[in-house]
């Protein structure tokens, strides 16, 4: 629960951003939702893709780490997708959004930054190679 209330909260922020990126079909509450679906499908979505890569033997290794970045580039495919069919339950037409590819990218840089930020405030992150214990729990 402690993640789904985590992605919410974060997803209205980065909805505004991203709803001023997508092209407009609307009134700001319809584009808004679209926005949030995206967002939300990272942040939700990734939180889980960031837990089962944090499982895998070895990952706070230097080769560990490259199987984390293409691990986060592979979750984000994965996040774009399903955002991309709950925008079609919605009736949207989603040929406008940008390729597949990029959902990967925008995930590997979303984390970047999300363990930067960790580092910043003295947490465990990507950079510092220690694992995030608090993650690897909530799955079990």
């Amino acid at each position: 629960m402690k993640a789904l209330t985590r992605s919410t909260l974060l997803g209205i922020p980065l909805a505004l951003v991203i709803v001023v990126l997508l092209p407009r079909h609307g009134t700001f509450l319809w584009d808004f939702l679209d926005a949030f679906t995206l967002a939300f499908s990272f942040l939700y979505v990734g939180h889980w893709v960031e837990v089962v890569l944090l499982k895998i033997p070895g990952i706070e290794t230097s080769g560990g780490k490259i199987v984390r970045v293409f691990g986060w580039f592979a979750g984000g495919l994965w996040c774009y997708v399903l955002a991309r069919w709950a925008l079609v339950a919605y009736g949207r037409n989603t040929s406008e959004l940008p390729s597949l590819l990029w959902g990967g990218l925008f995930f590997v840089g979303l984390e970047f930054v999300v363990h930067g930020l960790l580092q910043a405030s003295g947490k465990p992150n990507f950079y510092s190679g220690q694992l995030q214990e608090s993650q690897t729990t909530v799955a079990r």
